[in-house]
């Protein structure tokens, strides 16, 4: 019997050369068989277009490979939506254009969901520069915050922060088609969009080898960004605190949720509420109010314990040095 067919989509907009020479070169390689590879070009750009398409037909030589383009700019999770819509296989591998994939990924993943009937598997990365040396062996053990979840109780971590990174993770078709239409990109980036439709629908599968080199560059979307867009209160209390709320209320509007579901989420958006009027009015009363904050983050709670208590001009500095 034939095994599954895994749709490898990829989103491009002004890929750089080299970057992208070889990630397609680590998508021929890739050990598992039955693929199929769609490139959808984001650049709105006649000769743009054309170099993507020629690159992709001068190196994928091992499965079918289709280019496809937006008429105009539309970012990258419409892009990746449209490819979601475009995919015919039975389950899903998002790429982006300046990675490199080990040659094996494909087929460890396929094999781990298949065992397991997972909704969703990722994987460890690890991190490389411009230059293909690698910074950190572990994106997980890199960064002391992040924290890879899996298993059937993940939708309530999943709610306040992501865990699965796009270009690490294989889904199945159908969960991931059922999240269309993909909100904007200021509200959930595609891949936490799609955990979390993978989190209600079933269990989230990882392994903890990393099977894709993510590498971190000037150009990178999210990689290199650090509160962006962050550089005082007010803008955290709007751009982290407020959009944590409209997040809430998207996922209760979009997502087939269980009552118990719902109920994690309301509690989230009254938790998030009150840490909103502990950073306006930091009074014991409102203290206690943010306490459960504890249970799911409380390197989080202690941050805005410190940045909601200390004068402007001192939060202000905190977040300028964050940033470098």
């Amino acid at each position: 019997m034939e095994p599954p067919l895994v749709s490898i989509v990829v989103a491009t907009y002004f890929p750089r050369t080299d970057f992208f020479e070889k990630q397609l070169q680590s998508l021929n390689i890739q050990t598992y068989e039955n693929i199929e590879i769609i490139i959808c070009d984001d650049s709105a750009h006649d000769a743009e277009y054309e170099k993507v398409k020629k690159m992709a037909e001068n190196i994928i030589s091992r499965f079918p490979c289709k280019v496809i383009r937006n008429e105009k700019n539309v970012g990258s999770n419409k892009t990746f939506e449209r490819l979601t819509k475009e995919a015919n296989g039975d389950y899903i591998c998002y790429c982006d254009q300046d990675d490199i994939w080990l040659a094996e990924k494909v087929e460890r993943l396929v094999n781990y969901i298949t065992e397991h009937n997972c909704a969703l598997v990722y994987s460890d990365l690890s991190l490389i520069d411009e230059k293909d040396h690698i910074i950190h062996k572990s994106f997980r053990k890199s960064n002391f915050r992040l924290k890879h979840v899996h298993g059937m109780n993940t939708f309530s971590f999943l709610i306040n922060r992501n865990s699965v990174t796009g270009c690490a993770m294989l889904m199945r078709a159908d969960i991931a088609k059922s999240a269309i239409p993909f909100p904007d990109y200021d509200e959930f980036v595609h891949d936490h969009w799609l955990a979390l439709h993978a989190s209600v629908k079933g269990s989230l599968g990882y392994m903890k080898e990393p099977l894709v080199l993510y590498r971190i560059h000037s150009g990178n979307q999210i990689g290199n960004q650090r509160l962006a867009n962050i550089t005082n209160i007010n803008d955290y209390i709007q751009h982290r605190i407020g959009k944590q709320i409209n997040k809430c209320h998207l996922i209760l509007e979009r997502m087939p949720l269980t009552i118990q579901q719902k109920q994690l989420v309301y509690f989230q958006i009254h938790l998030t509420e009150a840490r909103k009027k502990f950073s306006q009015k930091p009074c014991l009363g409102n203290f206690f109010k943010i306490v459960p904050l504890i249970k799911y983050d409380i390197i989080l709670f202690l941050f805005e314990l410190m940045i909601f208590t200390v004068p402007f001009t001192c939060s202000t500095w905190i977040f300028k040095k964050l940033k470098y």
